[in-house]
């Protein structure tokens, strides 16, 4: 039956490719253009549908001229859509929340509308009008959405008439910006230090100018609708709902108090292209456009006071059509009821020193719509968590027993979801549970169940094998799969977990231009060429590496060249080899987990019962810790290799080895590869005696005496052994 059901599959995909013959047909990948694909023509497409033809993820697309492509987060085409008109990348699917494992995509292929095809297209090139090239209609493109052309490569864009680009040197629009209306080759960019920067554009299409003609004007005209927003009555006065000011003059004559909303001239109430000056109070983004219906050139100012003067700079004085007034995503707490001295927060981590109202002093919030905040009982974003989505009194936060107990907490907003774990019965199929950062002393649904978990980067994940944190544990920090957690025999035996946010401070590589001092600079898991690096090419000389991350360090710009790697904090003061040398990097981050074995009991465990909802505190289990392993994977083992391979001379051969095996455990194998790499016999032998300190099989160390061609050199590695 089964094979009759795969062989009806095979043949309505082949049916479906001959009907959308002359359509097009589009190629979906479970990687980035490659793994598993299926060509699929114009029609539905659930998700047992792509899982029958071979795709279990869908991770890019690539789309034919002509098609279009709606992508759902949810099976039977549910959730968030997304819509492709052109190819679209494993970066461009993951920065629009897609591509993750756990998603049951479903998808729907079509014929592109005439209307949208007849758009104009600004066209990017990432070199002067050639090679990798992407058209882009009107809109908003961040750095994950530029295609072959990618972040910092744009080199040129043809422009047609009536339409407006601006480019961007940062993600999220920000940055430098540079305008252009008609086509800018590379060397245009150049002369404007704008080559090879763009990491975000705008795209507008710019309306004709109407020319004025006589006409009769109607005895009625119709009136122009303006939206005003509605400000509540309580809110007029409250700290958290801030208003911006604007004045016709130097901070004076004619001003209005405006809220959140959206502003023409007529509800402006200062007059049209009469605004001078404007104070904007903590909490507010303003958007300034010198023509009606926002449009135009803009100016943004954010939590700061322009006066004329910086209007008069920047050629903003007496030109204001129109105004747009953003309440910044933020919280707001108090250490009383709604009352005492407020501070107010945007999405951030804070820790006990940055909350300014004191230490365990927070008894009520003000959430705006979109933020949520996460409280922690302890400093660090340790202990007990209290979830904040809306407005919560002094009665709330006792009822939940937080109140005067916050040390430290997580401002977010709808652009930063909330860290949340998922817990599996089978491998990521079946979630039964999505937890918060926390501590949950017993699963209530869904205890001995546990098969495989999903934690977002930045979450530690400690699971327990009896309720009340008792027995064995095992710390993750990285989603893991039925076979993992067989592996560890901790597959359906997890009772309570623990789920803690790492500290930020212990999820970046910090790069230094000297001994841990100088110039410096943060770096998260992903690729840096030279360009990225702010501390200046060829000016590393330590690096900080915490616990669960890995660095490849590479001598050319590109990510080629000699290679070294560093898992722990690394100094290279004082090598002349290597100080100042490297010019690229990779992060990456590296899976470790902890398992804890049981103490010998004391006395019998205490049973937790089964209605305990609320976190409890229960004396915490003896733990055994352990550093990480010091032995090389056959990933890091390749990599030495090709780091010693590249030297031409051997005294470089010896100075690479000594980098790359500093402080790694060896197996005879790894030792007698790296032996035979050396032309003199006298460099290997000085290499077979340095390495038997972390060897791991010292037991059968002498069959290393193969890697000797002279009796001379045989003689004194059995001596060497001998006084061991």
């Amino acid at each position: 039956m089964k094979k009759i059901k795969t062989h009806l599959l095979t043949w309505l995909l082949g049916l479906t490719a001959l009907c959308a013959a002359g359509q097009g047909m589009v190629t979906v990948y479970s990687n980035d253009f490659n793994g598993a694909d299926a060509s699929l023509g114009v029609g539905k497409y659930d998700y047992m549908t792509l899982l029958r033809a071979g795709v279990s993820v869908v991770r890019s697309v690539k789309v034919p001229a002509g098609m279009q492509v709606t992508l759902y987060e949810k099976d039977n085409f549910e959730g968030t859509s997304l819509v492709l008109l052109q190819d679209a990348n494993l970066k461009l699917i993951e920065g629009k929340g897609f591509g993750k494992i756990s998603q049951n995509v479903s998808l729907i292929v079509a014929n592109a509308p005439e209307s949208v095809l007849s758009q104009p297209v600004v066209t990017i090139y990432r070199d002067n009008f050639s090679g990798a090239s992407l058209a882009l209609r009107e809109g908003y493109y961040d750095h994950y959405e530029l295609g072959g052309v990618d972040n910092d490569k744009l080199s040129s864009v043809k422009v047609p008439k009536g339409m407006k680009v601006t480019l961007y040197e940062h993600g999220g629009y920000k940055g430098r910006s540079l305008v252009i209306a008609q086509d800018v080759n590379a060397d245009f960019l150049i002369k404007n230090k704008f080559n090879d920067i763009t990491s975000s554009i705008r795209i507008e299409v710019v309306p004709e100018p109407v020319k004025e003609t006589p006409k009769e004007v109607p005895a009625d005209p119709t009136p122009v609708v303006v939206v005003v927003p509605v400000v509540a009555a309580d809110e007029k006065d409250d700290p958290v709902f801030p208003k911006a000011t604007i004045f016709d003059g130097n901070y004076s004559g004619a001003s209005k108090k405006l809220g959140a909303g959206r502003y023409d001239a007529a509800a402006m109430g200062i007059g049209d292209n009469a605004l001078s000056s404007i104070k904007v109070p903590a909490g507010l983004r303003v958007v300034l456009y010198d023509q009606p219906n926002f449009k135009g050139k803009s100016l943004v100012l954010k939590d700061e006071d322009a006066p004329a003067g910086y209007f008069e700079a920047h050629a903003f004085d007496n030109v204001v059509s129109s105004m747009v007034v953003e309440l910044v995503p933020r919280i707001s707490i108090y250490p009383e009821n709604f009352t005492g001295s407020v501070r107010s927060f945007e999405p951030g981590y804070y820790y006990a020193g940055d909350l300014e109202i004191g230490n365990d002093e927070l008894s009520s919030v003000k959430v705006l719509k979109g933020v949520w905040a996460l409280l922690f009982e302890d400093n660090n974003f340790q202990g007990r968590s209290l979830l904040i989505t809306q407005d919560a009194s002094e009665d709330f936060i006792a009822g939940k027993d937080f109140n005067n107990l916050t040390s430290s907490m997580i401002v977010g907003s709808i652009d930063t979801p909330l860290p949340v774990v998922t817990l599996f019965d089978g491998d990521r199929e079946d979630s039964f549970k999505k937890l918060t950062p926390g501590e949950y002393p017993l699963l209530d649904v869904g205890n001995n169940m546990l098969s495989s978990v999903e934690i977002p980067r930045g979450l530690k994940v400690t699971l327990f094998e009896n309720a009340g944190y008792e027995g064995r544990s095992m710390e993750i920090t990285k989603s893991v799969g039925t076979d993992f957690m067989k592996k560890y025999e901790f597959d359906n035996l997890t009772s309570s977990v623990i789920i803690e946010q790492r500290d930020p401070r212990d999820l970046v590589v910090q790069i230094y231009s000297g001994s841990y001092k100088g110039f410096s600079q943060d770096l998260t898991p992903g690729e840096y060429h030279a360009r990225d690096i702010e501390i200046g090419t060829k000016d590393l000389t330590s690096l900080k590496v915490p616990r669960g991350m890995q660095v490849e360090l590479y001598a050319n710009d590109d990510l080629t060249g000699v290679m070294g790697f560093a898992d722990r904090d690394t100094d290279l003061t004082g090598s002349n080899m290597f100080d100042n040398y490297y010019s690229s990097f990779r992060v990456k981050d590296i899976h470790q987990p902890r398992v804890t074995p049981v103490a010998a009991p004391s006395s019998p465990p205490v049973e937790v019962p089964a209605s305990v909802q609320d976190p409890v505190e229960v004396a915490p289990a003896v733990v055994y810790s352990y550093d990480p392993p010091c032995t090389m994977n056959d990933d890091q083992f390749q990599n030495a290799m090709r780091s010693i391979e590249s030297k031409p001379f051997s005294d470089e051969k010896m100075e690479m080895v000594m980098l790359v095996t500093k402080d790694k455990c060896l197996t005879n194998d790894q030792i007698r590869a790296i032996a035979r790499e050396f032309d003199f016999e006298e460099q290997t032998l000085e290499f077979v005696k340095y390495a038997y300190d972390n060897a791991t099989q010292k037991d059968t160390y002498y069959l290393l005496e193969d890697v000797f061609k002279f009796m001379s050199s045989k003689d004194d590695f059995r001596k060497f052994l001998k006084g061991k």
